[in-house]
This record gives C-alpha cells, structure tokens and sequence, in this order.
C-alpha cells in the first residue's frame, strides 16, 4: 500500500493542530498528552515509526489528565521535531553517550524529581539521568510537583524558575522545610542567569542554582559532588533531621555503651519501643506537613520528660525507642507518664482538630544486646494486637506469635494468578505467618469477605481489568476508615508512567511493571512486609 497520501494529510493535520496551539498561547497537559497519544498510534499504522517512537518517549513523562498549562513558546524545538518526523526525516537523537565511568554511578535508590514545564528539557535531562543510575519522575507544573515531592521523597529536586502555575521559589517555600529536615538537595534551574534570582534562590534556602543550557561537562562532576555529600551527611550525622532526637546510628551507639556500663558496674537499662497509632491515617487525612508536626510534638514532650541519663531516638517513620536507665518497672511508669500526657495533646489543621495515641513495648536488658529490641518489638506487636494505645512488658514466658500477612492477589489474568500463587506460597518472611488469597476481578474481590483487623494485609493489584478498573479498587480501598493494615502494590504493563502517578495520586503505596521476574515479586513483598512491621 502507499502511505504517501496518508503521510500527507497526518502532516496537514499537524499543521492545523499547531496553528491553534499558536492562538492559544498555552496548550493544557492532557491536551498535549492526547495529541501525541492520536499522533503515535496513526504514526506507527502509516509506517512513520521513528515519530510513533518519538510519541511514546514524550507520553512517559506528559499525564492524561492534569489541566495545567504548557507554553506553546517553550516547544518550538518539539514541533519542529514533529515536522521533520511526520515528513519522513531522521532528526538528531538528543541521546547523551555519557562516559563509561559515570553509568550507573548513582546507586538504585537514588531519586531525583524535576520539576520543568519545557517538555523537550525534561526528556533530555531524564534520559541523561537515567543513565546515570538514577530513578526519574518528572512533574510539569508546581502543583504536581509539591505533591510528588512528599509521596515519592526524593534525595534531589530540581525546580525551572518559570512554571504556568507558579514560580520555582514558590515551590520551594511549600517544601522547603521538609527539603531541610532530609538533607535534599535542592537546585534552581533557569535560562535567566543573573544575581537578581541567584540571591533569591540562595536566600530562600536552595542549595544551588544551575543555567540553562546545561554544561555538562561541569553538570555531571556537580552531580556527584552533592550525590557524595549527602551520602556523607547521612552517615555521619546522629541527629534526625526532622525531630532533633538520635537517630539510628546513635541509637547502636548508645546501646553498646549502655551494654558496657552493665557489664562494668551492673547498672540495668531498659528499652520502650513506641510506635504512634494509626499514623498513616494522619498523613492521608490531614497531609504529611501535619504528620511531621505531630512527630515533632511527640520528640518535644519525649524530651522533656525524660531523665539526663535516658535517651530518645527516632527508630523509622513514626517509630520511636527510648533508652532508660533502670529496670523494666520504672520504664513501664514512664511510658504511661507519656501516655497521659500524649493523649491530652491536641493537634490542630485549618478548622479541624484532633488527637494521637502510642502503644508501646518494654523489655530490660539481661545479657543479649542481639535480643533487645526484637523483645521490645514483640512487646509492641501485642500492644497493638490488644487494642493499642497501652504499654506491654516482653515476658520470655509468653510463646512468641507470629504476626499475621496475607499477599492477595487481583488480576484477571489466570496465568498470572497462578504463578504469582506459586511462588508466594512457598515464600519465608522470618517471624511472619504469610498466606496468599487471589481474586480474578475487582468486583468480586471487593464483594469477599477477606478483611481481618488482626492480619496486615498486601494487595497486588492489576491496572486494567473486566467491569472495574484497578484504580477504581484503589480508590475504594483507600476510603476504607480500617484501611491502616492494608498496603496497595499496582501492577502494570502499559510503558507510559500515567498509570503509575494516577495511583500513587490515589494512595497506591508501590506499583510493579508486567513482564516482572518472579525473584522481584518475592523481594518486593519483603520491603513492604518490613514497612509494615
């Protein structure tokens, strides 16, 4: 068959389509992403394949369904790109063939967040980051960039000076504390390199600011540079950042020193390990800006009650554990000093108010540091199995109790069903009972009677099925007021990151892309089985 003629009247359609992006000035996200979405899928049936593969590249980073605005001014090369590709031509490649050294030089938990509505930028940048071993998510506006910035929790952000809804510095004010507390390092891009927004950028608390266009020759060594220092401030430093309390590492300090005053002198320690009921409820409810006054309020009133020989560290999240010098009695009578003092505590949000309770678990020290905290967490395990909002002792009499997860799968797709089954069946998750459920649909998943208030559950979740979308599962799940057990993986084989950032928007807490490996799936359920307990 001869395409010519269709090439002809796609070009022509091009054409018509940038001619009104011109008169509108500003093209909205979801507009642009259902443009190249029409374009790849008429591109690739016509033969035009290096433009259908143009498309896809662009639809990873662009989202369906946000409304913001793009400047038609900033996809000028964009188009002229479009033009040449939907008239038969070759353009450049922008690939980056970065050298040998620097690929992969970041480790796999690096993640980076860049924020830039320059649509042609943003694909360079990202493809050149990812090349460098780094995870990449790309927002176009500041609004979906803040959000991103406190769900995904990036170790770098780099923020344009110009975006359509708001200023680079703005941003930065809604996240410029929570930034400090974690050591992220914060960069302001622009094409306008002059003192004027330098020193605004500096003032506001950014770390860097970087012009347009990239040097990459100095771009690159800058990037290891702070990608180095971070690693060492979070190696070195024994503070958390965001409470002002020890943090893990001074915690292990602490213990061997208290371990040897023992040894020395005999004098008892006793550990409590406290974890704030229902936390999650209160990040999803009244944002996570809230939920780190509430950690902060909890770390003040700790420390001000506590002894000069006692200790608090901040152990993960909302976990905490505090060291006290004496036997188990008289830790058991301060946590429930705590406890009363905590509870009386109100926390305020806009015109809503509302309170926090801990359940915590003692044990004191006799001989077995290695032993420690594995009792103080049995402890808080039954704490929490009995109603929380209690302390418990560790008694060794006990017969330990498993805790309980159960991997449910929902997928329409039979073949996937049982090999996931198969090889989650047969999977050990030290100190846990884990069983396995499936589902073929949404609907009938949601109709079962699964739910156990004393079972954590994990949820893997297809995208795409039969009579309800897995994002409207989601969505139902997360209204779920008992919803604090329950951990939501998305799974996924379309290549475009929209169904990704549409579920962790809905409250997903991880997402997987089909085809997967079956070793992934079994690595993956224990990182979430060690978030949950």
């Amino acid at each position: 068959m001869d395409y010519d003629k269709y090439r002809q009247l796609l070009a022509e359609k091009v054409e018509t389509s940038f001619t009104q992006w011109d008169e509108k000035k500003i093209i909205q996200e979801s507009e642009l992403y259902r443009f190249l979405h029409t374009l790849k899928g008429t591109a690739g049936t016509i033969g035009l394949r290096d433009l259908a593969e143009f498309c896809s590249a662009h639809l990873e980073i662009l989202s369906s369904d946000d409304d913001g605005g793009i400047p038609v001014s900033s996809l000028k090369n964009f188009k002229k790109s479009i033009r040449s590709l939907a008239n038969g031509n070759q353009t450049k490649s922008q690939e980056v063939l970065v050298p040998d050294v620097y690929v992969n030089h970041f480790d796999e938990e690096t993640f980076i967040l860049l924020i830039d509505d320059d649509l042609e930028f943003v694909s360079f940048v990202k493809e050149l980051l990812e090349q460098l071993g780094a995870q990449v998510l790309v927002a176009m506006n500041g609004t979906r960039g803040i959000q991103q910035f406190y769900d995904m929790q990036p170790d770098m952000v780099i923020i344009d000076m110009y975006l359509p809804d708001m200023t680079g510095l703005e941003v930065f004010k809604k996240i410029g504390d929570t930034a400090s507390d974690r050591h992220v390092t914060s960069i302001l891009i622009s094409s306008e390199n002059n003192n004027e927004i330098i020193s605004s950028a500096y003032e506001a608390g950014m770390m860097d600011f970087i012009a347009k266009p990239l040097d990459l020759e100095l771009f690159l060594p800058y990037l290891f540079n702070r990608d180095k220092l971070r690693k060492a401030i979070s190696q070195s430093i024994t503070t958390d950042g965001l409470t002002g309390v020890g943090n893990r590492k001074r915690m292990n300090e602490m213990l061997k020193y208290s371990e040897k005053l023992f040894q020395r002198s005999g004098v008892p320690f006793s550990v409590i390990m406290i974890d704030l009921d229902h936390f999650k409820s209160v990040n999803d409810t009244y944002g996570h800006h809230t939920g780190d006054e509430v950690l902060k309020a909890f770390s003040k009133m700790a420390t001000e009650a506590k002894r000069e020989t006692d200790y608090i560290f901040r152990y993960g999240g909302e976990e905490f554990v505090l060291l006290i010098s004496g036997d188990k009695e008289e830790a058991y009578l301060f946590a429930e000093r705590l406890h009363k003092t905590f509870n009386e505590m109100i926390f305020k949000e806009s015109e809503r108010s509302f309170s926090v309770t801990f359940s915590a678990g003692i044990t004191e020290f006799e001989g077995r540091l290695s032993m420690l905290l594995n009792e103080a967490d049995q402890a808080l395990y039954q704490a929490k199995r009995t109603g929380r909002n209690r302390s418990i002792v560790f008694d060794k009499d006990i017969v330990e109790v498993k805790r309980k997860l159960q991997v449910i799968i929902v997928d329409d797709d039979l073949l996937i069903r049982t090999m996931l089954e198969e090889e989650l069946t047969g999977l050990d998750v030290p100190d846990i009972e884990l069983s396995v459920k499936s589902f073929q649909d949404g609907i009938s998943f949601l109709g079962a009677d699964w739910y156990d208030p004393d079972t954590n559950f994990i949820i893997l979740l297809d995208g795409i099925m039969p009579g309800m979308d897995g994002l409207e599962v989601l969505e139902r799940l997360k209204r779920r007021e008992d919803a604090n057990n329950i951990l939501v993986s998305m799974m996924t084989a379309r290549t475009s990151e929209e169904d990704i950032k549409s579920a962790l928007w809905l409250g997903a807490d991880d997402y997987l892309m089909k085809p997967f490996q079956n070793n992934e799936i079994a690595s993956r359920i224990r990182n979430l089985a060690s978030r949950m307990f």
